[in-house]
Order: C-alpha cells, then structure tokens, then sequence
C-alpha cells in the first residue's frame, strides 16, 4: 500500500481520484480548504459521500473517514507554508496528486492576488515540502 497526499479532494476531480485510489486499497490523506467559490454544501456532501462528516472539519485537524479506514481529510491552505511542510513531514507521502485551484479564470483578473496565493504559491509550497 502507497500513501498519497490528494489535494482537492472536496472538488469534482479531487473526489473521484480519492475514492478510486481508496478502492484500490491505498492510503489516501486529502486536502481541501472548502473555499466559497463553489457551493459549499456541494463540497461538504462529497467528503460525507467519502465518510467525512461537516462537523467534523476543522482547520489544520485530521478527520478519519468512517467508511474508509485509510482515508482521513483535512481543511487546510496551500498558501499555509508552515503548515503543509508540517503535514509532509508527518505524513511522509510517497505520492502528491495536486489537483486544488482556485478555480474561475474570469474571476481572476478582478483578484488576481486571490490566485497568485493559491494557485502559484500554494503550489510551490507543495513543491518545496516534497
């Protein structure tokens, strides 16, 4: 069994790449920081679909799954450098599958520090914990 580090996964893609590795039997930690750009409660019935319950989110705390028994989430930024190279050197991931964006190309040319964050520093803070 591999451990993977899927980030995205309250997101469309995220989600069907959590559970199909999780039905192969492999460890999965997923990351999400269930921003409003989308439907919230969207975001929130996927990670109950996965066995995440809403009340048991919080920022920065793993929640176990209860219906997978190797897969816990937790609701973090990827901006939060301190904390993503925490969660790599405690995890020891030997797979990163990066799908999280912040979504909406539209959207960022009104905010494009919004973007700046997320999708340039916060992928570049997964690259330096790797």
């Amino acid at each position: 069994m591999s451990k993977y580090l899927v980030t995205g996964t309250a997101g469309f893609i995220g989600f069907h790449m959590a559970n199909a590795l999780l039905d192969k039997g492999e460890e999965v930690v997923g990351l999400d920081n269930i921003n409003d750009y989308y439907d919230v409660s969207l975001k929130y019935a996927r990670l109950n679909e996965a066995g995440i319950k809403r009340d048991e989110v919080h920022w920065n705390k793993m929640a176990q799954s209860s219906r997978y028994p190797s897969y816990r989430f937790v609701r973090m930024n990827l901006e939060d450098k301190a904390g993503i190279m925490k969660l790599f050197r405690d995890e020891k991931f030997d797979y990163v599958i990066h799908l999280a964006a912040q979504a909406g190309v539209r959207n960022s040319i009104y905010h494009p520090d919004v973007y700046i964050q997320s999708n340039i520093v916060g992928f570049f803070n997964i690259l330096v914990s790797r």
